[in-house]
């Protein structure tokens, strides 16, 4: 990844984090702020895209206009991309936080293709105000944007109008951000700031799950890492077992969504498709020190039947099989589920290895092993 990043100033401030909200009081005070970011990106020859209302899709064109931005010329040219929510957020008619992230990772390689040497994201989330029940979905997706840009020399910016949104988002919000604006004002979070009881919680129960295993790894334990009183833990969580299972939910523990996206980012034929997913669990175990798949790992550990985490495990592992066999049925692959199952054993045997070893050279081989299966594979 080219981590060279060139200034970038929001509320004429040099941005230090690359995942910011923008907090307006209406849209006059957004685009107040949205306006010369824009602008000093399209000077610079970032590429511009824009995640809006579709009502509002004509209005925003014409502020663009009106910061001196040659709008046909620069849609022309690919500089400037405008999406609308149906087009974006909501595409297929609801919000989905991994496909919405496999969307950004295409957009942000489309930007590479074309030549540009950064992407300006802009996305406008005012539509959450109105869908019941979806600000949970939200936040993880902005907690999956913070990891995305990490490394990146994009921007990616995530607008709320403070009038459409009511206090207790507004603080989730800002809760997993690195940086943000509020009323003009550009801020650096402080990392509790940041991080709410029930995330700090999920953060606490994934490193010490990791290393000293769940069954060992007791409530005063978790309450000491994350910082909280007993109370908020049980608030967030009625018993241990909840928090297991919520650990396995969350966007940090689903390891294959961002494997998934990055192959599903280059839409590649599945021979090509295959090997690349190996590279990326190769690249995933080293960038991670080797801890595994939390779904393996647990299976391991939680015998019992009767334990939710076994169903939330076996649900993944068999969307992982699933995903695997798509792949290969879209490439006419007779009994595509069979085939599957075998690259998803393969998949799995690796990674257990690589734990093992401390190595990515079983994903390596895996890979090749993936491949000649494939090529000894009937089609239709």
């Amino acid at each position: 990844m080219d981590t060279s990043r060139r200034p970038a100033h929001l509320a004429g401030e040099e941005l230090s984090n690359r995942h910011v909200v923008l907090l307006g009081d209406g849209m006059d005070d957004v685009y107040d702020v949205l306006v010369p970011f824009v602008v000093e990106g399209f000077d610079g020859g970032d590429r511009a895209v824009h995640l809006v209302d579709p009502a509002l899709r004509e209005e925003h064109l014409e502020r663009l206009a009106a910061g001196g931005i040659d709008v046909a010329a620069a849609t022309a040219s690919r500089q400037l991309d405008i999406r609308t929510w149906d087009e974006s957020y909501l595409l297929g008619g609801g919000f989905d936080p991994r496909r919405q992230i496999g969307f950004l990772r295409k957009r942000l390689a489309e930007g590479r293709g074309l030549g540009f040497p950064a992407t300006r994201l802009i996305g406008s989330l005012d539509w959450a105000a109105d869908v019941p029940d979806v600000m949970a979905d939200v936040l993880a997706y902005e907690m999956l944007v913070e990891a995305l840009v990490r490394d990146r020399p994009d921007v990616i910016v995530c607008t709320y109008d403070l009038r459409r949104h009511g206090a207790r988002a507004v603080a989730d919000v800002l809760g997993v951000h690195a940086g943000a604006v509020v009323g003009g004002v550009s801020r650096t979070l402080r990392v509790r700031d940041r991080e709410s009881a029930r995330e700090r919680l999920l953060t606490a129960a994934a490193q010490l799950f990791h290393d000293v295993g769940i069954h060992a790894t007791g409530v005063d334990a978790l309450i000491a890492a994350a910082g909280v009183a007993k109370a908020t833990f049980y608030r967030h969580f009625p018993s241990k077992d909840d928090l297991v299972v919520a650990w396995l939910r969350d966007p940090r523990a689903r390891w294959f969504d961002d494997v998934r996206a990055q192959v599903d980012e280059y839409a590649l034929p599945p021979a090509e498709a295959i090997p690349r997913l190996f590279d990326a669990v190769a690249e995933w175990l080293e960038s991670t020190d080797y801890r595994g798949c939390p779904y393996l790992n647990t299976s391991v550990e939680i015998t019992d039947p009767t334990h939710p985490a076994r169903q939330v495990v076996s649900d993944y592992l068999q969307e992982i099989e699933d995903y695997l066999s798509g792949l290969v049925e879209a490439g006419g692959y007779r009994d595509p589920q069979k085939l599957g199952a075998e690259l998803q054993t393969i998949l799995s045997g690796s990674i257990s290895l690589a734990m093992a070893r401390r190595s990515t050279a079983s994903a390596v081989r895996a890979r090749d092993v993936a491949l000649a299966l494939l090529n000894a594979a009937e089609r239709d």
